[in-house]
């Protein structure tokens, strides 16, 4: 079965408005930070064995995957970041085939880092757009305009990538549907083949959040927002993109591998200050501290590594335990991560994986949400209505 990889680069040019990610705009420890995450790349591959990270509840898609994110990977110098791709390869045995995902920026990157990046082994690249209206670009604080915009999108197919995904921000103040439209037809005319449109989220701890929490209405109504969620997901539709998660949108063969791993409760690794994983009964974190992270794997063992894994480190500087999932955890995670996908819940997926009917364990949320109109069953499967989608989060939580 496949393995799964996270590399967080907690690295920015500038921090966005909107973003709650972890990242730094202080970038004098990068290489320091590369080094460290390439030894514990290689503690990680001395303590793992064969059957580590290979054995999801449900591994659908069965290739591996290497996802680096952020923060703005496209910010260092291209060859920390190759490097560190060719330690993660070489320690986990990555397969030839495998879905090799980079995030990149077009304030960020350029001609040569995306050549370094194809001959290094990435195959996907995922562009941070967010809107290719000017006026909304402003509104979000990124550092590029459409004109940037479109021509990273000229880099990234010349320089050989055929996947290329790029986001999409909704429901920001001064934006309209039309507009939106427009974005993504722009995308499908320049070859985009996964559009990924997240609706603005106002989290607190970030800028956006004080500067809109207590007037967002007026600027984006709740109804407004919820047809631009709809209007945008039949738009996708009707150029050919299949929806096939809340947020996400892919043309046939381009759904995005790493991603439908965490829907599908996959096992995976984690590298680097402010990623997090999922290995057998543990979800596990790096804590947002880079200098803490250099520090602490610049001193670790291949013995503190295997401690920590098991569940018998807590004094740890840079790695904690989140939680340790019993059974019936995981059952509600299957809920929680399945519903938001199109396809929703497998039944007979869920029975095989938990010796148990999945409505014999959920039968109230079950009964309730499809009598309110927002769970519809479809043979062997459970999932939410047009209805249900505007009250996922509602719910999901029937289920937890």
């Amino acid at each position: 079965m496949a393995r799964h990889i996270y590399v967080h680069n907690p690295f920015c040019a500038r921090k966005c408005p909107y973003c709650d990610f972890y990242s730094v705009t202080d970038c004098s420890c990068t290489e320091a930070f590369y080094k460290a995450a390439i030894r514990e790349v290689e503690l990680l591959g001395s303590v793992v064995d064969e059957s580590t990270g290979t054995n999801p509840l449900t591994d659908i898609e069965n290739r591996d995957t290497v996802y680096f994110g952020g923060g703005t990977p496209s910010l260092p110098d291209s060859s920390l970041i190759c490097d560190l791709l060719k330690a993660v390869r070489k320690a986990f045995n990555i397969a030839s085939d495998a879905e090799i995902t980079i995030e990149v920026n077009p304030s960020s990157v350029t001609t040569e880092k995306l050549t370094a990046y194809h001959e290094a082994g990435f195959n996907r690249i995922s562009l941070g757009v967010q809107s290719l209206d000017d006026e909304v670009l402003k509104t979000l604080g990124r550092l590029h305009d459409s004109k940037g915009a479109i021509e990273a999108i000229d880099k990234i197919r010349d320089a050989g990538f055929t996947n290329i995904s790029a986001d999409l921000i909704t429901g920001v103040p001064g934006e309209t549907l039309e507009g939106i439209k427009r974005d993504i037809k722009t995308f499908q005319e320049l070859g985009i083949k996964h559009i990924s449109t997240y609706s603005l989220m106002l989290e607190e701890g970030t800028a956006f959040y004080d500067r809109y929490n207590k007037t967002i209405e007026e600027y984006i109504s709740p109804e407004t927002e919820r047809e631009m969620y709809h209007g945008t997901r039949a738009f996708l539709n009707e150029l050919g993109y299949e929806t096939y998660e809340i947020s996400n949108s892919a043309l046939p063969g381009f759904k995005s591998i790493h991603n439908s791993s965490y829907w599908n409760s996959c096992e995976y690794f984690a590298i680097g200050a402010g990623a997090h994983g999922f290995l057998g009964d543990l979800r596990y974190g790096h804590r947002d501290d880079v200098r803490a992270y250099i520090e602490e794997m610049n001193t670790f063992t291949s013995d503190d590594y295997k401690a920590f894994l098991e569940g018998n480190k807590s004094d740890l500087r840079s790695l904690y335990i989140e939680e340790e999932l019993a059974q019936e955890d995981k059952m509600r995670e299957v809920a929680f991560l399945r519903l938001r996908t199109t396809e929703g819940i497998l039944l007979d997926e869920f029975k095989k994986v938990f010796g148990v009917e999945f409505e014999d364990v959920f039968d109230k949320a079950v009964k309730s949400n499809i009598e309110k109109g927002l769970l519809e069953r479809k043979e062997r499967t459970l999932r939410l209505t047009r209805s249900g989608l505007d009250l996922a989060n509602i719910v999901i939580e029937d289920f937890l």
